[in-house]
């Protein structure tokens, strides 16, 4: 092999690799959804946010370890245009998702719709993860993107005020968190089987 050929990386690897970034975002995001939830319940309390804090360092830690066992067998698994065209269609999608969320906090108030802020951010959220670009695209991001949907529109329907806002903060934090759990599995087993 000579000195500018390419070692092709493998992309079980590189699909594990992703799918533990996913985990770890879940995770964080999920605590901030369970943090709210609790607030909303009129549980929220410094105890309580660390003991979420602590619940998710732990878990990230895991999920961290197992995203390294991958890492150097996921080098160039795919063209390095195709990462980047996919990584700048991520970046539009947060962005427009993150634009969305703010846009929701003054509009709902300004329409006399204040409660429902957080079921319109549970949808956009839903929503985006169908507007991620191939690499990011995997079906348990989609059950989560239409949980989300469905529970944010189902969640007005059901309960009011802060009982509302509790309960869809912890379906989305349970969701959440449920789908880093099925991400880390997914890796897990794509490591295996690409012998790693």
């Amino acid at each position: 092999m000579g000195e500018g050929d390419l070692v092709v990386g493998s992309r079980e690897a590189a699909r594990a690799v992703g799918r533990c970034y996913g985990a770890m975002f879940f995770l964080v995001f999920g605590g901030a959804w369970f943090l709210l939830a609790a607030y909303a319940w009129g549980y929220g309390s410094l105890t309580r946010a660390l003991w979420i804090a602590g619940i998710i360092a732990v878990l990230v830690a895991a999920v961290f370890r197992l995203q390294r066992r991958g890492n150097a067998a996921a080098q160039n698994a795919y063209p390095q245009e195709e990462r980047r065209w996919n990584d700048r269609q991520f970046g539009v999608v947060n962005a427009v998702t993150w634009i969305s969320v703010f846009l929701a906090f003054q509009i709902m108030p300004r329409l006399g719709h204040m409660e429902l802020s957080i079921p319109v951010v549970a949808v956009i959220v839903g929503l985006h993860f169908f507007a991620m670009p191939p690499l990011y695209q995997h079906r348990a991001n989609q059950v989560l993107g239409a949980f989300l949907v469905v529970w944010g529109i189902a969640c007005p329907m059901l309960w009011n005020g802060d009982r509302m806002i509790g309960y869809l903060a912890a379906g989305a934090g349970a969701a959440l968190w449920l789908s880093a759990a099925w991400a880390a599995k997914t890796a897990r087993d794509l490591l295996r089987s690409a012998q790693l």
